[in-house]
């Protein structure tokens, strides 16, 4: 098999198993206090997650395999862009137990949206990066406090 089909082989194969583990999420067993977030709750969102996220590597394997020889060398930023998210991955997870979930998530989506949005990027567009970020975190920290009855991550200051 030609190498630049190895995506499309791989993706393939992560959607087969994830269907068998979709498949097999159903068989948990519901406990009595199972009613709206269950024990099969996240095996099921996360293979939904694989499902989705390999489709989209077989997708995107199909089209670099038509990609022409020109178009290659913009691949070379991208290695920067993917070391600059797993950088910043890195500090938002030691950065957590420091400064608490909502600071961080702000810190973290921020600096995802300036690596990979357009560069150079604008005064307006950072502005509406923090704003979305900020917005954001606010919302899934409100989100699991008061509906979901979960805690977050606090910093030690607070």
């Amino acid at each position: 098999m030609d190498k630049k089909y190895k995506d499309v082989i791989v993706g393939s194969v992560l959607a087969a198993l994830s269907v068998i583990y979709l498949m097999l999420s159903f068989q948990i067993k519901l406990t009595n206090i199972d009613r709206i977030v269950g024990s099969r709750m996240f095996p099921q969102i996360c293979g939904t997650i694989i499902l989705v996220l390999s489709i989209c590597l077989i997708i995107g394997g199909l089209q670099k395999a038509k990609k022409t020889e020109s178009e290659k060398g913009r691949e070379k930023r991208n290695y920067t862009r993917t070391v600059l998210v797993l950088g910043s991955y890195a500090l938002y997870i030691f950065l957590m137990d420091k400064i608490g979930f909502t600071i961080s998530s702000v810190i973290y989506l921020f600096s995802q949206m300036v690596v990979m949005g357009k560069w150079p990027a604008s005064k307006k567009s950072m502005i509406l990066y923090l704003v979305i970020s900020a917005s954001v975190s606010a919302a899934i920290y409100v989100t699991f406090n008061n509906v979901f009855m979960l805690i977050l991550p606090k910093a030690g200051w607070f």
